[in-house]
């Protein structure tokens, strides 16, 4: 054996360092394909999607599995997520449930009932498969390049101008397998869709971000291709004109050719407390996949702002906010129209972030726990319901759009975010309770579909579709069937998957036309019709309604959080 002395032993050191350094540099790699533009390693692209099927006659599952396709993109900047530049993880904070094997998923309780039932959730997941293909094949035939359809006039509609409903239909298309259709709208979009096409129209900033954001987001993750990246950079930019130095909040409206803004006239110009909140997990996801801080930064802005402010009652919110963020310009409260993805997003950052940033599951706890005391109520007839606070009065209504948070206290529960078992057994008890007034209010209409605005009779606890305080108008909303579809994710009872298929078979029913889907101006009356078949039924109605009927690992909810137009976003796990 040859001994190494001095300086040759010191040698021999730092080349053996080298070496093992080089080949774990080369470990971590991840199969990047260098010579590419895709910064997402090999194995991560393109998730197959399984040979699409053309008929309801068969009961051949088609789905993409999401189950393992963990997103490896721009790993040296994970430091973004989570308060900025060398960010330190608290190893003690309260975080997402890590699940051992053997143990039960508290996000996934339907394996064994799908299995059981596999054969009718592959026959209704392909009934609904094949109402998307209609609706878009309408869409192409008679609105192609419009934002969305009018089918009885058989004629396209424009409020952005921009394809609206090609866009916010992508990730539907793909996760439903329908090749053809995807392609046909990736085309357009890689070919036609120009960001800055002058429309003579402002956009509007919210829903800019929710739709078209939120979608480039998501099929970059699901695709890895650089398309939808670069598309997700561009709007992103554009949008981001909507803000100013006086404010925290970006505007209403932008343009986005001469990038001019305006707010809400008719809310005194004053702020709609769910726009810069809706903003928060598309902007965290873009500085993620892009490596860029910049969009973060903008929207720590926002919850830096919302964070400091005191409404009266701890936790709720008015609905309209200044723009400087130091006060409230009325005294409505809502979990529904125009207060809704506030609260949605106080806890889908906490679940996206896997809890690093603190301050969300405070700020959420202290929202949830308002609405249970303030908002929540039970009727004489035991039916559990949210309602509004204007002026300090309750409404006893309960709006569709406030349905989706029957769902967010069943993620809350599952999630764990209060580290508290008879807290979390509260919010299940909640969601749970009011998903199924939601979805009684489907039942009681002529129609089988459920009102714009129910009233619960304090005095009876009947509840009404029309008449005092209600609006009896449907426009395809998701609302109802999204809470039934965690509901069902989560309990594994089959019986929301009835709710769901009752409420399918009600919208094919009474809305289907020969050129699309409509709205009614009045659930008792199925002539009432609106002439709309809206972007978010094709990407989220039809959405939840499939994966409904589909196995957990489509989509599976330990792995993404939706944003609040159905497009799932990839929880970050730490440590």
């Amino acid at each position: 054996m040859v001994l190494l002395k001095g300086r040759e032993l010191f040698i021999a050191m730092i080349a053996a360092i080298f070496i093992i350094g080089f080949i774990t540099i080369l470990s971590f790699d991840g199969g990047m394909n260098r010579g590419g533009d895709n910064p997402l390693p090999q194995k991560w692209r393109k998730v197959g999607v399984q040979p699409k099927v053309e008929t309801t006659t068969t009961t051949t599952s088609t789905y993409v599995n999401l189950q393992n396709t963990g997103n490896q993109i721009n790993q040296g900047n994970q430091n973004i997520e989570g308060g900025g530049q060398g960010t330190q993880y608290d190893k003690n904070r309260r975080k997402l449930p890590r699940i051992k094997k053997g143990q039960v998923n508290p996000f996934n309780k339907i394996d064994k009932v799908y299995k059981e039932n596999e054969d009718l959730n592959k026959k209704r997941s392909l009934l609904i498969r094949e109402e998307m293909k209609f609706s878009w094949e309408k869409y192409r035939e008679f609105a192609w390049g419009y934002d969305e359809l009018k089918p009885v006039e058989k004629r396209g509609h424009d409020w952005f101008g921009l394809g609206l409903s090609i866009v916010d239909s992508l990730d539907t298309l793909y996760l439903m397998g329908l090749d053809k259709e995807y392609k046909e709208g990736k085309d357009w979009v890689e070919n036609v869709l120009n960001h800055r096409k002058d429309t003579g129209k402002k956009v509007s900033v919210f829903e800019t971000t929710i739709r078209f954001l939120g979608n480039y987001n998501t099929m970059y993750s699901l695709t890895g291709e650089q398309l939808y990246l670069d598309l997700g950079r561009d709007i992103a930019d554009l949008l981001l004109y909507a803000f100013n130095d006086h404010s925290p909040f970006p505007a209403s409206f932008v343009s986005l050719t001469d990038h001019k803004v305006s707010y809400q006239r008719w809310a005194g110009d004053c702020i709609i407390l769910c726009e810069p909140a809706s903003m928060l997990l598309e902007l965290n996801e873009l500085s993620r996949i892009t490596g860029d801080p910049k969009y973060k930064e903008y929207s720590d802005k926002i919850v830096d702002a919302l964070a400091s402010m005191k409404p009266s009652i701890p936790g709720l919110y008015p609905t309209f906010i200044t723009q400087d963020g130091k006060g409230f310009c009325n005294n409505k409260i809502s979990v529904g129209a125009m207060g809704d993805s506030f609260y949605e997003y106080l806890l889908k950052m906490w679940i996206y972030q896997d809890g690093i940033e603190e301050r969300y599951s405070e700020l959420f706890q202290l929202s949830a726990d308002a609405i249970i005391e303030h908002l929540y109520k039970v009727s004489k007839k035991g039916d559990g319901f949210i309602t509004n606070l204007d002026g300090g009065s309750v409404s006893n209504t309960q709006e569709h759009l406030t349905c989706f948070a029957g769902g967010m206290f069943m993620l809350a529960a599952a999630s764990n975010i209060t580290g508290d078992d008879e807290k979390s057994a509260l919010y299940m008890e909640v969601g749970e309770k009011v998903t199924r007034t939601c979805a009684k209010t489907y039942d009681i209409t002529p129609t089988g579909l459920g009102p714009e605005i129910a009233y619960i009779e304090p005095d009876s606890g009947d509840i009404r579709f029309n008449g005092y305080k209600a609006d009896s108008s449907y426009i395809l909303r998701p609302e109802t069937i999204e809470s039934i579809f965690v509901a069902y994710r989560l309990t594994g009872n089959t019986e929301y998957q009835e709710m769901a298929w009752k409420i399918f078979q009600a919208i094919v029913d009474v809305c289907k036309t020969e050129h699309g889907y409509v709205g009614l101006n009045d659930v008792s009356n199925s002539w009432a019709f609106q002439d709309f078949q809206q972007s978010f039924f094709l990407a989220e109605t039809l959405k939840y309604l499939y994966l409904t009927f589909q196995p957990s690992s489509l989509v599976p909810l330990d792995k993404y959080v939706f944003n609040t137009e159905a497009h799932p976003i990839e929880i970050q796990y730490k440590d």
